[in-house]
């Protein structure tokens, strides 16, 4: 059954994790469309970053290159499902928690771990990941405020296959993501917003007298 992430408790995920899961989506015997590590972070973080109201789990089979709830047979066993599904869940889990932080901390370890003659292929599939998640909300860019319609429209075009590679393309993506954080209502299949510590302003503090 699709997974509901607001019963789910935290799950580990760092290095190690990581790695299994980037080995993993690159494994033959996946459904042809399926996400590399790439695309899976650039989905992950458009979830996270622009809330999409569907059912719970429905996002998970386009990770595995499916339409509708189809468990391919390269994760059909019960152990593999749930091992997979509980990677994915800890890597939103991470990424939430740097995109969570004030301000917002996230620098991608897929982009900038990248080696450069990879890094145009990595920065393509990321946006095609992002770009995938918010295909998943019919109302597009529909009552978005302008700062927000702007930093997707920024971060599609240094993702484009189609524009010559800027070498400021993924500091542009990182803060089209910051832009999109700070205007966000939720965290999309991980529930409500949880409550964060704002940091203190002039005004807060007591004035001596």
């Amino acid at each position: 059954m699709p997974p509901n992430l607001r019963t789910l408790g935290a799950a580990s995920f760092g290095d190690p994790q990581r790695a299994r899961l980037n080995s993993w989506l690159r494994e033959a015997g996946w459904p042809r469309g399926h996400m590399n590590i790439a695309a899976l972070e650039g989905y992950l973080v458009a979830l996270i970053a622009w809330p999409v109201p569907v059912p719970s789990g429905a996002w998970l089979p386009a990770i595995w290159g499916e339409r509708g709830w189809k468990v391919p047979t390269k994760i059909s066993a019960r152990t593999q499902y749930e091992e997979f599904v509980g990677l994915i869940v800890g890597f939103m889990q991470d990424l939430d928690r740097g995109l969570s932080l004030q301000p917002a901390q996230f620098e991608s370890s897929v982009l900038r771990g990248s080696q450069a003659g990879a890094r145009e292929a990595a920065l393509r599939d990321w946006g095609k990941g992002f770009m995938m998640a918010l295909a998943l909300d019919s109302q597009g860019l529909k009552w978005r405020s302008p700062s927000t319609s702007a930093a997707v429209r920024a971060l599609a075009l240094s993702t484009s296959a189609s524009t010559p590679l800027d070498p400021n393309a993924v500091d542009q993506v990182m803060s089209a993501v910051r832009t999109l954080i700070e205007q966000r209502t939720s965290r999309g299949p991980l529930g409500p917003l949880e409550s964060v510590a704002r940091p203190e302003s002039a005004n807060d503090r007591t004035m001596p007298g």
